[in-house]
């Protein structure tokens, strides 16, 4: 707290917010759990937007006769309305609709209902006027009754239609047959003012029931009389009920009659609109389907109506499924990135030490998993581009040729042959996606990725990529027969599919030979053909080694030796293990002369050093080795070694030293600054350049060397560092141990064997040079 407030009285409380800030986001970024997260995901997305088809927001505008400037093929089936035919259809359900007439079965009622109320009027005035004069029908009240009449009967009469009209207005048998003339006149008759059409005669009309809404088909249009047209019935309909009549009554019937039908069908404009939108609505559009890896139109290519059909069509089917692209991108996305977790906590299981866990890989795994994806997408684009040129190559049989095994390749010789089967199963399942219903080519991506990533480890020679190309080849060739047999016809352009096949394993080895440096020296990978490169002799730091420090070449040339002899008995990585032991002491090159192998005479600078100090140069040669490392670009697996290769192990030599001083200061200290920083090793190979190290420094203080005392040194030594703990984080077991310790006692063996004695040798031996011995550092 004390701290924090003199931070606040140094420092404004806004900057140190503001410092923490930073300082908390940075930690947040270098977290590990969160970049193992945000490769994942960003891995995930980015082959979402690879494999997912892409969304249009907005739909460009297409006009016929203007020229296409790229070509346009179609990424999905799709279905076009064919205008013109969708055109004439909907002319011809309007055409077929039949025009409708309202047909009112009131208006006689009606009528006589005027009617009635006329005569009456009228017959009550002539009542009135006959009783008050007591005269007959008087002939100058005519224009008055004119007026009444047409009044209440709603028509417009001529004077002489009402002179002979006197027993009309008062003789109620004569109303009684008016009124009977104008129910029998509409008896099974329809009246319309309005002239029916050629089509409505030949066709027919509808007629609609004002009353019950019910509407029937009516084609017998004889029964259909226009208003202009019923004198000839409407007389005849006169004479057969007032045949008893006068002429002059029958006429003034007629003549008032005829000012008294009214129509009784009307031709309905609304109803009849509705049924020819109705008929319009049902109508279904033309349709025609255009199919996935169609060519729409071409570049330079003059748009013609139907093109521009096809466009539109694709365009907006595009932007009409937005949401359904959404949904895709989104179920792709989630689909890859729940296969990744579950691959990745699967390998977990086998990836026992965390350490192995490099984050560095896992990002490598990514960019190699986009670049495969890459690859295969433009292998598509290039697949129709040769059928296009050549047509007699089909688009599936290019496919073959699509280098679908180069991203397992690649992560077999960086990583390992396990993780590029995840590899092998993740490119799989998305290539799947990329081909659909075609699922031959997710199965030929996934063997030919297996056998390819197991052919290429181990491989040391540049020219293993093209040997390795050459068997995928074959593989190709022979996967591609079994589809053929699976497919029911063996000869379906089988000898095509092979060469594309065989091409396609070529074009694979050609471009991991290619890709693979690029990544091995971007990330720091050691991979076989790299370790045989630093294992050369004449390597810089070899070269040096000799010149400034030989003892330490000598040594590590040994060492070299026995942990490659020994990861071969065990199954370890004997060219990792060989070249890690090469350079594990390079940090003795700092100062050379305070180890004992590299001190050619019986001075030891030590002598003058308190032992405290000697064990901080002793040591310091293992953080010294490990910058010279990354000087020198060995590689993040050489490093791990040569800082681990020393462990926490006790630099015993001056710690004994230092516990029999005379100064008391001196005996206290502790045990840890005479330790070695570590980590312990972490694998297999780490743990053999311990035990070469630690056994081939020790076999150099052997007076005579017998093999007895070789088995006996070796094994007590490798106890020793056993019961350290310093073998407790690596892979090594009891049963390896035995094994190395057998190994290291053949090949000490054989470097101390005894020759025999020249005379010469033994004279020179009898002058006497003075041997001595002493401890290694």
């Amino acid at each position: 707290m004390g701290f924090i407030d003199f931070l606040a009285k140094k420092i404004p409380i806004s900057t140190l917010k503001l410092t923490l800030k930073r300082k908390l986001a940075i930690s947040f970024l270098v977290n590990p759990i969160f970049q193992r997260w945000a490769i994942a995901i960003i891995l995930c997305l980015v082959l979402s937007i690879i494999i997912s088809p892409p969304i249009s927001i907005f739909s460009p505008q297409y006009r016929v006769g203007s020229i296409s400037s790229k070509d346009v093929k179609a990424d999905r089936d799709f279905l076009v309305e064919d205008q013109e035919s969708t055109k004439q259809k909907k002319d011809d359900a309007v055409r077929n609709v039949k025009s409708v007439y309202v047909y009112n079965s009131n208006i006689p009622a009606t009528i006589k209902e005027k009617v009635v109320k006329a005569f009456y009027v009228v017959a009550e005035y002539i009542n009135n006027i006959t009783k008050k004069n007591s005269i007959s029908f008087p002939k100058s009240e005519i224009p008055k009754i004119k007026r009444i009449f047409e009044a209440k009967a709603d028509i417009s009469l001529n004077e002489e239609g009402l002179y002979n009209l006197d027993e009309l207005f008062r003789s109620p048998d004569l109303q009684q047959k008016f009124h009977r003339l104008i129910v029998s006149f509409y008896e099974n008759k329809y009246i319309t003012d309005t002239d029916l059409t050629k089509d409505e005669k030949e066709r027919g009309i509808i007629i609609h029931n004002q009353e019950t809404k019910d509407e029937i088909e009516f084609k017998d249009i004889s029964q259909i009389i226009n208003i202009k047209d019923i004198g000839t019935a409407l007389s005849k309909t006169v004479n057969v009920i007032f045949s008893k009549e006068n002429p002059k009554i029958r006429r003034s019937v007629f003549s008032i009659a005829t000012k008294l039908i009214e129509p009784n069908l009307f031709f309905s404009k609304e109803i009849t609109e509705k049924k020819k939108l109705r008929a319009l609505e049902g109508v279904k559009p033309v349709l025609f389907q255009v199919q996935k890896n169609e060519m729409i139109v071409r570049e330079g290519e003059k748009l013609t109506p139907i093109d521009v059909s096809k466009l539109d069509a694709y365009y907006k089917s595009s932007t009409d499924n937005k949401f359904s692209s959404l949904s895709v991108f989104l179920g792709i996305f989630f689909t890859t990135l729940f296969l990744t977790l579950i691959l990745y906590f699967w390998r977990t299981r086998n990836w026992l030490k965390i350490s192995q866990r490099s984050n560095v890989d896992l990002l490598v795994f990514g960019l190699v998993a986009i670049l495969q994806i890459l690859v295969v997408k433009i292998g598509i684009f290039m697949a129709a581009a040769i059928n296009r040129a050549f047509p007699f190559l089909s688009e599936d049989t290019c496919f073959f040729a699509i280098p679908f095994a180069m991203g397992s390749m690649i992560i077999a010789i960086l990583i390992n042959r396990n993780v590029a089967l995840i590899m092998s199963v993740l490119t799989s399942f998305l290539i799947g996606i990329l081909f659909e219903e075609k699922f031959i080519f997710p199965l030929y991506c996934f063997l030919g990725s297996v056998a390819a990533s197991y052919k290429i480890v181990n491989s040391r020679h540049r020219s293993a990529f093209l040997k390795v190309g050459i068997f995928l080849g074959v593989m190709n060739m022979a996967a591609i027969f079994c589809f053929n047999l699976l497919s029911g016809n063996i000869f379906n352009n089988l000898f095509l599919r092979m060469l594309t096949g065989f091409a396609g394993g070529i074009l694979t080895g050609i471009l991991v030979a290619g890709i693979t440096p690029i990544f091995e020296t971007s990330f720091g990978f050691m991979t076989d053909i790299k370790l045989l490169e630093l294992a050369n002799l004449n390597q810089p730091l070899f070269q040096r080694m000799i010149i400034e420090a030989p003892g330490t070449y000598h040594h590590s040339i040994v060492v070299g030796s026995l942990v490659e002899a020994a990861s071969e008995a065990i199954g370890a990585n004997s060219l990792l293990a060989k070249v890690s032991a090469y350079y594990h002491d390079i940090g003795k090159l700092k100062k050379p002369q305070y180890f004992i192998e590299n001190q050619s005479t019986n001075e030891n600078k030590h002598h003058k050093l308190s032992p405290k100090m000697s064990s901080l140069i002793i040591i310091s040669h293992v953080k010294e080795g490990c910058e010279l490392a990354a000087k020198f670009k060995l590689g993040r697996q050489i490093t791990n070694i040569i800082r681990e290769s020393h462990g926490t192990s006790i630099v015993s030599y001056f710690y004994d030293k230092a516990k029999k001083d005379k100064d008391e200061s001196i005996r206290s200290l502790p045990e840890s600054d005479f330790r070695y920083p570590g980590p312990k090793p972490q694998t297999k190979e780490a743990g053999l350049v311990m035990l070469g190290d630690v056994v081939e420094a020790s076999s150099r203080t052997l007076n005579n060397p017998t093999p007895a005392r070789i088995r006996s040194l070796v094994r007590e030594r490798i106890e020793r560092v056993y019961t350290d703990g310093q073998l407790d984080e690596c892979e090594l077991t009891l049963k390896n141990l035995n094994t190395i310790a057998e190994t290291f006692t053949r090949i000490l063996n054989g470097i101390f064997h005894h020759r025999i004695d020249y005379p010469e040798q033994m004279a020179k031996d009898s002058n006497g040079k003075k041997e001595h011995n002493e401890n290694t550092n």
